[in-house]
Parts: structure tokens; C-alpha cells; sequence
């Protein structure tokens, strides 16, 4: 998805443990915001442990049987990590890289 920030790639995927890593790359204008104009890009993947999956997919509006990948918003204005701030629920950062 792209807009007057830059483009942001957003993905979720599931592990056979059941883990959920969000995996993100943004490129542009808003990343410069952030870290300075020399840098223009940063990508990530951060993990939710499967324990607390049950709770992201509560959070989400979902119900037992719901395909949690399917209800991540990943748009954009996707605040995934507002939402998890909110219901406490913690992520660990797999790995985190800025510049181009």
C-alpha cells in the first residue's frame, strides 16, 4: 500500500507452532520522518508467541474458529502495534534494520 508517506509492505504469517510473525518494510517519506533524511527504509519482523495469539485474535473482534491472519489489518494505517500496546500483549523483535 502506498500513500503521501511512501509505500509500506505489511504481512502476517503463522508458524506450525502457531506462532504469528508481522513481517513490514516502508520505504519513504515517513520513514525519513522518523530516522532522518539519510534514511529512507526500514524492515522488521516481530513474533507473537502463540500464547498469546488467543488474545490478539479477542482484541481483534474474533472468535474461536477465526482465521486470525485474515483479521490482521495490514493497510497503511494498519496500528497493529497500537492494538497490541493496548491489550498488552508483547512481541519479540526477530529483527530490525534501517537504511538503504
Amino acid at each position: 500500500m502506498s500513500d503521501e508517506n511512501g509505500v509500506r509492505h505489511l504481512k502476517a504469517v503463522r508458524d506450525d507452532a502457531g506462532n504469528v510473525t508481522l513481517e513490514g518494510h516502508d520505504i519513504g517519506k515517513g520513514v525519513s520522518d522518523f530516522y532522518g533524511p539519510a534514511i529512507t527504509e526500514y524492515e522488521w519482523a516481530h513474533r507473537i508467541a502463540a500464547a498469546d495469539v488467543a488474545r490478539l485474535l479477542t482484541a481483534l473482534g474474533g472468535r474461536t474458529g477465526d482465521d486470525i491472519l485474515d483479521l490482521l489489518p495490514t493497510g497503511p494505517e494498519a496500528d497493529v502495534y497500537g492494538l497490541l500496546a493496548e491489550h498488552q500483549i508483547t512481541y519479540t523483535a526477530i529483527f530490525s534494520r534501517h537504511g538503504d
